[in-house]
């Protein structure tokens, strides 16, 4: 041993002993015996709990993998010169990008050589592998972010013609007007049909608020749940309203399988050249004086989408199989976000769901929730309303509504659990996905429909084709649970899909799990191809949309997995293999 060396060590075992004569805790001592000399690190709790927050229990996620592999690696020093070496690099991969890192610690679970073996270290990298993966999400939607004004409101837009009208509501097609452009009276002439719309503005009609933004956003608030940006041109006492506002309603976070909303905003309803024949009883009396609406109603822009789920079921009847998992994990995945953010959207269905097939109909489209009108986006309650009395608002589309709440009586200390109310809806809808036939819906006007959510049995149940694969026809079934305990919630369900369509085959086929260090190399493939290639992938114009919407997909479920729910999932679909 070189005299260099032998300092060093004496150096650094003397600081240990220091540290720990003033701490009196072993667990320091431990820690700090092979802490480089170079490499500041902080004490880890050495128990990560699986049911902790990312945000909560970051530093020591993130320092209990990288850590340990560091402290691995410099414990292989031999010499003066490689230690030098193996430090500098030490110092990369503690606070570099976890490119290198995932580099490495795949190279080491690979070749067995025992760098990350206890299982809270495996955990700690999957917490890097979200992170990383969250931090490419978040450069994308910010790339995907409009230079949008909320206090010019309409004038920034030009119109087109009507994508949509409902009861409520009615969509256009539009686009924002260029800078350079005279905008005054842009919105009282209509773009002509050659034009190029790439958003879509959804007038709400307005019968009731008053007319002004306060009174609007209030008594529409939840229409305004996934927008990005909420009018902000208020007076100094409203705005004191509008903070309060932001308090109580839970505003969703992006996500790719959620409407991508960009601004909301109060402005006045004006005279288009079809509302006369497709609203006039939502317009005000200044522009029909047999109209019953307000002057002024709410606006919500958006990205424009090119079809509803509904639509595109009716148009493709001979979708391939592949396509129709990947439509079912995709709005697995929207339910589980919501969940996850307390939101429940209580107003699914085809009609509701909107996809983006502008690549062309032979690919797999990108799905996206959207119409939140219905929602229950509650902080104080989360997803527990309060139900006492039968007056309560429940949520729309009855014949979707779970047993749990279509059955649910109202009392003093009533309340219902919408926590896995939209999962079951999902459920349903994945009938129509995968037979084109909901039982719960009646396709003839007088004829009930086969089952009613209220009363029926899961035997009753239709059977699925033989082409479906056998755990995902489970995997339907278990939505449709009636007891919630048995229910699957919407993440477990959704890694179940994500793991069918990406994992190896035989972790399906064969009686024996996978163990974690193998299901860790797995995800750090994905996680390699995706940061490599998804994000240019995903934000490039030129590419196939099946390929866009494929790595959409595993980025989402990059971002929210654990190592101990893929183990369960990969359990509960072999133990159904088994049956």
């Amino acid at each position: 041993m070189s005299v260099r060396l032998t300092v060093s060590v004496f150096y650094r075992n003397g600081t240990a002993l220091l540290r720990f004569s003033r701490t009196n805790d072993i667990r320091l001592l431990v820690r700090t015996k092979v802490a480089p000399r170079n490499v500041h690190t902080q004490a880890l709790n050495p128990i990560v709990s699986h049911n902790s927050s990312p945000s909560s229990g970051w530093q020591n996620r993130w320092n209990l993998a990288r850590r340990a592999f560091v402290d691995n690696l410099l414990n292989r020093v031999t010499n003066s010169l490689s230690a030098d070496l193996r430090r500098r690099t030490a110092r990369h991969l503690m606070y570099g990008n976890s490119r290198p890192f995932f580099a490495l610690v795949g190279i080491s679970l690979a070749s067995g050589n025992g760098m990350l073996t206890n299982e809270n270290q495996l955990e700690g990298v999957c917490w890097e592998i979200r992170e990383a993966v969250g931090r490419m999400q978040n450069n994308l939607t910010v790339a995907e972010r409009l230079n949008l004004n909320s206090s010019l409101g309409l004038k920034q837009f030009e119109l087109g013609s009507v994508i949509a009208k409902g009861n409520n509501a009615v969509v256009y097609e539009a686009r924002k007007i260029e800078e350079d452009r005279d905008s005054s009276d842009t919105i009282l002439k209509q773009g002509s049909s050659n034009t190029m719309y790439s958003l879509a503005v959804k007038m709400m009609f307005n019968y009731d608020a008053e007319s002004n933004a306060m009174s609007i956003l209030r008594a529409m608030s939840r229409e305004t749940v996934p927008s990005r940006c909420v009018q902000h041109n208020f007076s100094t006492t409203d705005q004191q309203w509008l903070i309060g506002y932001d308090q109580n309603l839970i505003k969703l976070s992006p996500h790719p399988n959620i409407v991508m909303m960009h601004l909301c905003f109060a402005d006045y309803v004006p005279e288009l050249i079809d509302s006369h024949t497709l609203y006039p009883q939502a317009l005000p009396t200044r522009i029909n004086p047999e109209g019953y609406g307000r002057n002024m109603s709410l606006f919500l822009v958006m990205k424009k989408y090119d079809m509803s789920l509904k639509q595109y079921l009716s148009k493709t009847p001979s979708l391939k199989i592949r396509d129709k998992i990947l439509l079912l994990a995709q709005l697995l995945e929207a339910v589980s976000h919501l969940s996850n953010q307390n939101v429940a959207h209580r107003d699914l269905k085809t009609d509701n769901i909107l996809l983006d097939v502008s690549e062309g109909n032979d690919v797999c489209p990108a799905l996206a929730i959207t119409d939140f009108g219905c929602c229950l986006a509650d902080k104080d309650n989360g997803l527990n309303l309060p139900y006492k009395t039968a007056d309560t608002d429940r949520g729309g589309n009855i014949a979707l509504m779970a047993p749990e709440v279509v059955t649910a009586r109202p009392g003093t200390f009533g309340y219902i659990d919408y926590s896995k109310a939209d999962v079951w809806a999902v459920g349903a809808m994945a009938y129509e996905i995968f037979s084109n036939s909901n039982p719960f819906y009646s396709y003839e006007r007088g004829k009930p429909p086969l089952l009613r959510n209220s009363t029926y049995k899961e035997e009753d149940l239709p059977a699925l084709g033989s082409d479906i694969p056998l755990i995902i026809q489970t995997l339907i079934h278990s939505l449709l649970q009636r007891s919630t305990s048995k229910r699957l919630d919407a993440s477990f369900a959704a890694t179940v899909c994500q793991i069918y369509l990406w994992a190896p085959s035989s972790w399906i086929t064969k009686y024996v799990l996978p163990t974690s260090n193998e299901v860790l190399q797995w995800m750090l493939c994905l996680t390699t191809k995706v940061l490599c290639e998804g994000g240019t992938m995903m934000s490039s114009s030129n590419t196939k949309q099946r390929t866009c919407t494929e790595y959409q997909l595993i980025t989402t479920f990059l971002h929210r997995a654990k190592l101990y729910e893929i183990k369960n999932a990969l359990y509960w679909m072999q133990s159904i293999q088994q049956e």
